[in-house]
């Protein structure tokens, strides 16, 4: 069934079009359509798979893990013991078919996350199968280009007109001042930012590799360009040092070829291109005001130690001897903090949705065994991709999945990074990429030429 098989494959595309653009997905509307996107993506691929009795490529270990963390979660949302109550800031008690088990301390939050991370898992393994195909591989790096252009080019508007909050929308009486593009808050743009710029990279250096196509290669040139600028006019201080780091691993990786590559052209074209390259650099960083995360950079040492994310993160690692195996919920922490940060001698104050460290709060969330099964899913994907890389890319793999292969890891580590000092992993956009570039390191265990 062709037209159900590249249906499915559209709609997901579209699904990583529309997330970044949609608040990056930090708003309960834009939740529900790329839910919605997602499971239609999946329904389409089943019965693809049925109607055509095509056996997709599927890693053993990453389905028993998918199997296992729905298990887990699905377990603590149906045996839920409560649900909270915001208005009396108490935990009213449900009626449950095994109160001696454990189960979520909010059903209403856990089951719609359990919804949404159930989706995520079905994504990785979409994505595993899409990437058996050389032609919907460059056709997902080139949405991911894109889009990552896209948002780039938006951010970089709003820093050069002055724009008080995004373009249709009314700034807030109080101000709005960590917005960049279109999310709320900038350190989830720069997170963002930090997972697609590489993959830019890549189409940049794949298009300068290539003969004969001078506008496709300036294109690709002028979108690693824009993102990386985005990234520096960002004021989130942690996704300019990460970026950093990204691109040091990047040119560590591919500098020595890009060397070689550009002794053998004219020195006259390179050295042009070079100071083209730096003039718009220059006029970019002009234009969107980089004095900005500069004087940032001049405060860190006053406003590092004061800031509240670590009194918060004491707090909830005094919650951790009460987590048990399971932990307290998908998705409770912002109904679960609350309880312990008013008895902590580190009372932290205001509202706390997220907590600024993604791998504590997960603890949190899910316990022991819920932690342990998401760090396998993570970094096991990783580790599982660099170990195809180094066994089989060099005899086995197309160019274009050798070249992109080590860019999707440079971007996951980036996150990884991310995640300890702030809640990237916490957004819906940005958990859609990790979910999709998992499912280029799992799907790497099929990769043959």
């Amino acid at each position: 069934m062709p037209l159900l098989h590249a249906t499915a494959r559209w709609i997901f595309l579209a699904a990583l079009v529309y997330a970044p653009w949609a608040y990056g997905g930090t708003t309960s509307a834009s939740i529900q359509i790329i839910n919605w996107l997602l499971l239609a993506a999946f329904i389409l691929w089943i019965i693809e798979l049925v109607v055509s009795g095509r056996s997709p490529a599927r890693p053993r270990l990453l389905v028993f893990l998918t199997c296992a963390l729905i298990g887990v979660g699905g377990w603590m949302a149906l045996n839920a013991k409560s649900i909270y109550d915001s208005d009396f800031y108490t935990f009213v008690p449900l009626r449950n078919f095994a109160p001696h088990l454990t189960g979520s301390v909010d059903y209403a939050i856990s089951a719609a996350w359990m919804m949404r991370g159930a989706l995520l898992l079905f994504a990785i393994l979409f994505v595993v199968d899409l990437s058996q195909s050389n032609r919907w591989l460059l056709r997902l790096w080139y949405t991911i280009g894109l889009v990552a252009g896209s948002i780039a080019f938006l951010g970089l508007l709003q820093k050069a007109t002055g724009a008080q909050m995004i373009f249709w929308q009314t700034a807030p009486v109080w101000g709005a001042t960590t917005f960049f593009a279109t999310y709320y808050y900038h350190a989830n743009a720069g997170a963002f930012l930090n997972l697609v710029w590489p993959l830019t990279a890549g189409l940049a250096i794949r298009a300068f590799a290539a003969r004969g196509r001078p506008v496709v290669g300036a294109m690709w040139i002028s979108v690693f360009v824009l993102t990386v600028a985005a990234v520096l006019a960002n004021t989130s201080r942690m996704a300019q040092f990460i970026a950093l780091l990204l691109l040091i691993a990047i040119c560590l990786k591919f500098g020595p070829a890009l060397l070689r590559k550009l002794s053998r052209v004219g020195k006259g074209a390179v050295f042009a291109g070079a100071i083209a390259i730096l003039l718009t650099l220059i006029a970019v960083a002009q234009a969107a005001h980089l004095d900005q995360p500069l004087n940032r950079w001049q405060t860190l040492t006053q406003n590092v130690p004061k800031d509240a994310r670590w009194m918060a993160a004491r707090v909830a690692i005094g919650a951790l001897p009460n987590v048990g195996l399971f932990g307290f919920g998908p998705g409770t922490f912002r109904v679960v903090f609350p309880s312990y940060n008013g008895v902590s001698i580190n009372q932290v104050p205001g509202t706390w949705r997220f907590l600024h460290e993604d791998y504590l709060q997960t603890a949190l969330e899910w316990g022991w065994v819920g932690s342990t099964l998401w760090a396998l899913l993570f970094f096991g994907g990783i580790a599982v991709g660099i170990r195809n890389y180094k066994n089989y890319a060099a005899r086995d793999w197309t160019p274009r999945r050798r070249l992109l292969q080590p860019f999707v890891f440079i971007a996951l580590v980036g996150v990884a990074l991310h995640a300890l000092v702030d809640f990237p992993l916490q957004i819906a956009s940005i958990q859609l990429y990790v979910a999709t570039y998992l499912g280029l390191c799992w799907g790497s265990s099929f990769w043959k030429e």
